[in-house]
């Protein structure tokens, strides 16, 4: 199978995986718990999670990159370290979770009952660090078929438990259920889906060497993390779990083309990056012709977001969540920077300059550090989103000028694949918010979503007039579908 055969068959399971897995985390959580729980239920998961993900990149020391970096292990012995070092390291890690737990709810004002469910949500590390080398190899061998299949089923079997917990009367611990069942469904069905076995074999020299890389990763990714959640830590610190839910959702609803999209696209494009990352000319159209595809889908969603979103919120939940709306709305920018601004990342990492990622980040900390503070006194969750987008767009005219350095690829590169269709959605969602208020509304949602279908037909067609990376993508998204291959034909495929 030829290089671009395989990305795009890859793309297709991997699309499949996070839509289904996205969708269902949507309803689960947006749209059926979150009006069956409280904003505080939320805070109190969000901080639990938070403390968790801060010490998650010590226990993974950048291994699994290292191993889709290394494309010379033809023994198997790098993965055996990996295993290895991965399942030492969980275990590691859960203990200092659960000794760290009290001194956590400590930290946080109005966290009352954060020691308990983070005790058990850090079972979930634990049983992933089972699987996460498996995972990793098949991804790095691009084949995300046997990978999408186990993660299907472990977020469907989060989305039943989760609800069924809630509906129950579980409360906060319908969300740590859902979460333990994935993690317990993914790492044991992932093993009927790799050829793959661990062997005790352990190389000092080889271990060395994807620490030695994998520091790199470590230090950009501490520090973007520092960037992406020391909003959270202010907010639970200073604020409470209550803001803090308010701003999870706010968070959720804004971030689907940086949290979802931009998944999908880092963990199929960094290992495709790294296969070719000897021919440059061959990395650079890649990267733009990536560039051009997510914009097409992150673009209007933000918008979408930015203009229908909030008729939704309020519509949606009865006003139960309107103190989430202003900060969705600028943190949608936040969002699309960060989905654009992605892939960048992957081309430092797949061309051998991780540290760079470590030189980016770090004035991007160190101005959230100096400014949070004053923003939360400000305007409270709406004061951090603003400065949020803010340093995103700034951050993103930054990684274009340093990626310059590696493919020669200016800004006008970015306006000529990005401007068209930043154009397209704003007139679609300008037309749609235009039109909702003359729509028929025998239920108070009928409008905002008649609104939204109408905004996408019309983003539709102005994008198959004018875009032919967007009428290949979608023929070749109806030529997979068996039902849909004689349109796809007709289409021109």
């Amino acid at each position: 199978m030829s290089f671009r055969s395989q990305v795009a068959n890859s793309a297709m399971w991997l699309g499949l995986s996070t839509v289904v897995i996205k969708i269902l985390s949507f309803i689960t959580i947006t749209l059926v718990l979150a009006r069956v729980l409280q904003p505080a239920d939320f805070g109190v998961v969000g901080i639990a999670w938070l403390a968790m993900n801060a010490l998650d990149y010590f226990r993974e020391m950048g291994i699994a990159s290292a191993l889709t970096y290394r494309q010379d292990d033809d023994d198997s012995i790098a993965s055996d370290v990996a295993f290895i070092t991965l399942l030492i390291s969980s275990v590691a890690f859960y203990l200092v979770i659960y000794a760290a737990a009290p001194a956590v709810q400590y930290f946080f004002r109005d966290a009352q009952g954060v020691t308990p469910v983070l005790r058990v949500l850090a079972l979930t590390t634990l049983i992933n660090g089972i699987s996460q080398t498996p995972y990793t190899l098949l991804a790095k061998e691009l084949n995300f078929r046997n990978k999408a299949i186990p993660e299907i089923i472990g977020g469907i079997g989060n989305s039943i438990v989760a609800i069924g917990m809630a509906l129950s009367g579980f409360g906060v611990w319908s969300l740590v259920g859902g979460y333990l069942t994935d993690a317990v469904l993914r790492s044991s069905l992932v093993w009927f889906f790799t050829r793959w076995r661990p062997r005790w074999r352990f190389d000092g020299r080889v271990w060395r060497e994807m620490i030695g890389y994998g520091k790199h990763i470590v230090g950009s990714r501490l520090l973007i993390f520092g960037i992406t959640n020391i909003d959270d830590a202010f907010i639970g610190r200073f604020l409470g779990a209550a803001p803090f839910g308010f701003y999870t959702l706010a968070y959720r609803l804004s971030n689907v083309p940086a949290t979802h999209v931009t998944g999908l696209i880092n963990n199929l494009m960094f290992p495709a990056f790294s296969k070719i990352q000897n021919d440059r000319e061959h990395v650079r159209r890649v990267y733009f012709q990536t560039i051009h595809a997510v914009a097409l889908i992150t673009i209007p969603l933000s918008i979408g977001t930015l203009v229908l979103g909030p008729t939704f919120v309020h519509e949606y939940y009865l006003g139960k969540w309107d103190g989430a709306i202003v900060a969705m709305q600028w943190l949608v920018i936040y969002g699309l920077m960060r989905s654009i601004a992605a892939n960048m990342g992957n081309i430092y990492r797949a061309l051998g300059k991780p540290q760079w990622l470590t030189y980016l980040a770090m004035w991007r900390f160190f101005t959230m550090l100096i400014l949070l503070y004053p923003a939360i006194r400000w305007a409270g969750i709406v004061g951090v989103s603003m400065l949020s987008a803010v340093v995103a767009v700034v951050d993103f005219l930054i990684a274009a000028w340093i990626g310059d350095k590696l493919l020669h690829g200016g800004y006008a590169d970015y306006f000529r694949h990005l401007l068209p269709t930043l154009l397209s959605a704003l007139i679609s969602a300008g037309l749609a918010y235009w039109v909702m208020p003359y729509l028929p509304a025998p239920h108070r949602l009928l409008p905002v979503l008649i609104a939204s279908l109408f905004m996408v037909l019309v983003y539709g067609g102005f994008s198959w007039w004018r875009d032919a990376i967007f009428r290949r993508l979608i023929t070749g998204t109806l030529l997979h579908i068996p039902f849909t291959r004689g349109l796809a034909t007709r289409l021109g495929a």
